[in-house]
């Protein structure tokens, strides 16, 4: 039996007494690739970041590569040297530096007897890395020029840079969270290709589909403790990696035979709303209706939740309970006083304040509302928070807790139960199950159609068919600007995706 190329034992890191990784063991074979899945908190991001040196691990364990021994301690600037690579969520590329600097950095060539760079030497070190890799990118092109396929090819190729071919180990960290869908086929590509060349490749991904599709085996954590790993992905499907991830059973579609749809009177009307790529956006919203709004890149999706949320300036209005809201006048504080409220894609830039704690997150929207001092309101913060708490299973339950503490997942627990505590009368919803977990995904769309029930409309603007056909009763595609088609009815994925993707006889109005 080979040497395995990553060995990962008994790896453990505690915080303020509390064990957040328990034991961690996994092994990963020469030319593997190998997922590390999980929900948020289970310790996926511990576990990497320990691999990584970015935390030093308890005494009494040890990471290997190729069998020699790298850590712990792990030491940063050796990884490389060490065999470890890393691509972290947000591709870590400079959009206005060059191709070849942004592959070259922290490993610039230079001229003899000075400091200079050597461009033309790093130019032929990046034209050898891009010939392995089968590349076609000129060296001194902006990388904010390029689509997203080459992005990911120049963030691969500064990961095995000054590498012999099938060497080392590459950890994508949740990486295909930044990479559009379109652009999925080329990057799992490029993992086949790097592991045929005989290195191998560690994929953290909360997207399972993406694992079974993938990867060759899996390794699973739960609570901060490995609860199976090696498990050989052709053994499995969705619904038993499900039953690993989350330790019982449990799939989106249950949500539709669990949380039926319930219109109530009352409406919301979006007259020709405009901005962006949104050329005319005109709908009707029943109360208590989950409407979904889909399209491909160029549809306009991109815009529409900043429009109606109030995030960006537009033309048109929405009319709620007969209410006017002026689209190019209103500012934000209008559109809380209608009860339209916004939950953004960037939880942690637009959604939180991560230096706060969840209790002061999740009631500063509605301290105004209650009539009362601070001091005054305390039993009521501490009774409201938990309810979000204890709603959402946001863990770890603490009202003190630290927002910048918690999992992505948990993240966005805390800004929908921050939001839906002042029960808005129009909440848009942008992508809200980006880079969480199995089972913070099905809590969140549990919550969007409980809160549906409850009469808040909520508009979902989502590119994840999944999440589209589980809780909308309608879902609006948009192309070129507008709404070309609505779909109603019992919808599956398949009949969502066919919507985005034929194109409308005559093209969109």
């Amino acid at each position: 039996m080979s040497t395995p190329r990553l060995q990962v034992r008994d790896l453990s890191k505690t915080f303020a007494g509390v064990t957040v990784l328990d034991r961690a063991t996994m092994s990963i074979a020469p030319g593997e690739i190998h997922a590390l899945v999980g929900q948020n908190g289970s310790g996926k991001s511990t576990l990497i970041k320990l691999i990584s040196g970015v935390y030093r691990a308890d005494p009494g364990g040890e990471i290997l590569v190729d069998g020699a021994r790298v850590g712990p301690p792990v030491h940063p600037g050796r990884l490389h040297q060490e065999g470890l690579s890393f691509v972290h969520q947000d591709l870590g590329l400079v959009a206005d530096l060059s191709v070849r600097e942004n592959v070259r950095v922290g490993r610039h060539s230079t001229r003899r007897f000075t400091r200079w760079i050597d461009k033309a030497r790093d130019r032929e070190a990046v034209r050898q890395t891009f010939e392995f890799l089968g590349l076609d990118i000129a060296p001194e092109a902006r990388v904010a020029t390029l689509p997203p396929s080459e992005r990911v090819a120049v963030a691969v190729a500064r990961a095995l840079q000054d590498r012999e071919a099938g060497s080392g180990v590459i950890v994508f960290d949740e990486s295909s969270r930044a990479i559009p869908r379109e652009a999925l086929p080329a990057f799992y590509e490029m993992l086949r290709f790097l592991a045929d060349q005989g290195t191998s490749v560690l994929l953290v991904s909360h997207n399972l589909k993406e694992v079974l599709a993938v990867t060759d085996r899996v390794t699973a954590l739960r609570n901060g403790r490995v609860v199976d790993t090696g498990v050989p992905t052709a053994d499995l499907d969705e619904a038993a990696l499900t039953r690993l991830v989350l330790g019982r059973e449990g799939t989106l579609d249950d949500l539709v035979t669990t949380f039926p749809a319930k219109v109530l009177p009352g409406e919301i009307a979006l007259q020709g709303v405009a901005g962006g790529r949104v050329r005319d956006l005109t709908a009707r919203l029943r109360r208590g209706e989950v409407v979904g709004v889909t399209g491909a890149v160029d549809s306009g999706l991109l815009d529409v939740s900043a429009l109606l949320g109030g995030a960006r300036a537009g033309e048109g209005r929405i009319v709620v309970d007969g209410a006017s809201l002026d689209l190019v006048r209103a500012r934000v504080a209008d559109f809380l006083r209608a009860g339209v409220a916004l939950i953004p894609q960037d939880r942690a830039g637009q959604g939180l304040a991560l230096g706060l704690t969840v209790e002061e997150n999740v009631t500063a929207p509605h301290l105004t509302t209650r009539g009362k001092a601070w001091w005054t309101g305390r039993r009521w913060r501490h009774a409201e928070t938990d309810g979000v708490l204890d709603t959402f299973g946001v863990q770890p339950r603490r009202r003190d807790a630290v927002v910048a503490t918690l999992s992505g997942g948990n993240q966005q627990k805390v800004l929908m139960g921050k939001w839906l505590l002042g029960g808005p009368r129009l909440l848009v919803l942008d992508d809200p199950t980006q880079a969480v977990d199995v089972g913070a995904r099905a809590a969140i769309l549990e919550a969007t159609r409980k809160a549906a029930q409850e009469g808040t409309t909520i508009l979902l603007c989502s590119a994840e068919v999944e999440d589209l056909a589980a809780v909308c009763d309608r879902v609006l595609v948009l192309a070129d600007g507008v709404v070309a088609r609505e779909l109603a009815g019992p919808l599956t994925p398949e009949d969502i995706l066919t919507a985005i993707f034929t194109p409308v006889a005559g093209g969109a109005a």
